[in-house]
């Protein structure tokens, strides 16, 4: 934990992180029937400010401090929860709504499942194996990329509103994203 949270406070403090809410959030927030709100892995918050300033109480977990701190105070429906990952526990039936966005933990699956309240919506992006020969470092760091339709058969349980597999649109081509949104059954 403590090596982890060295390393992603080295980012923020960096500076290398976006300020901009995720298109995905923007695009599908408007689904959800209620107003709590998970955002697993919410580095500085921008996609937990974004969803406050439109009446959302949040939730923001990340394990960095230092990307925590960049969020405390700036808006009061959001609550900044310092926590690894790893070993954090996703309470049943708390959110309308949980976001996961540029983070992998595939330990978190059922509890992101469980955590959903019946009608609860999923907004999960992140990044797809490399395509062609893996290297060396994409071998050591195959827990950290989906691997092709795994996103989806994860979270099949729920009703898919959309699903996508590709090039991410406006960054860098070679990095590849699979995008899920899905509704729990009431």
């Amino acid at each position: 934990m403590f090596r982890d949270r060295l390393k992603w406070n080295e980012k923020y403090r960096r500076g290398n992180y976006p300020a901009e809410p995720s298109d995905i959030v923007k695009d599908y927030v408007g689904l959800s029937c209620g107003l709590t709100v998970l955002d697993i892995a919410a580095g500085s918050g921008r996609n937990a400010l974004f969803l406050a300033q439109r009446g959302f109480t949040v939730d923001a977990v990340d394990i960095s401090d230092e990307a925590l701190a960049m969020l405390a105070g700036r808006h009061r429906s959001v609550r900044a929860i310092c926590a690894d990952l790893d070993i954090f526990d996703i309470p049943a039936e708390r959110y309308d709504l949980i976001i996961n966005i540029l983070f992998l933990n595939r330990r978190l699956f059922p509890q992101i499942l469980e955590g959903l309240k019946p009608g609860g919506l999923l907004i999960f992006e992140t990044l797809l194996e490399p395509l062609g020969r893996s290297d060396e470092r994409s071998e050591r760091c195959r827990d950290y990329f989906l691997r092709a339709n795994e996103l989806l058969h994860s979270f099949l349980s729920l009703r898919i509103l959309h699903y996508h597999e590709g090039p991410e649109n406006d960054r860098d081509s070679t990095r590849r994203l699979a995008s899920l949104v899905g509704l729990k059954n009431s």
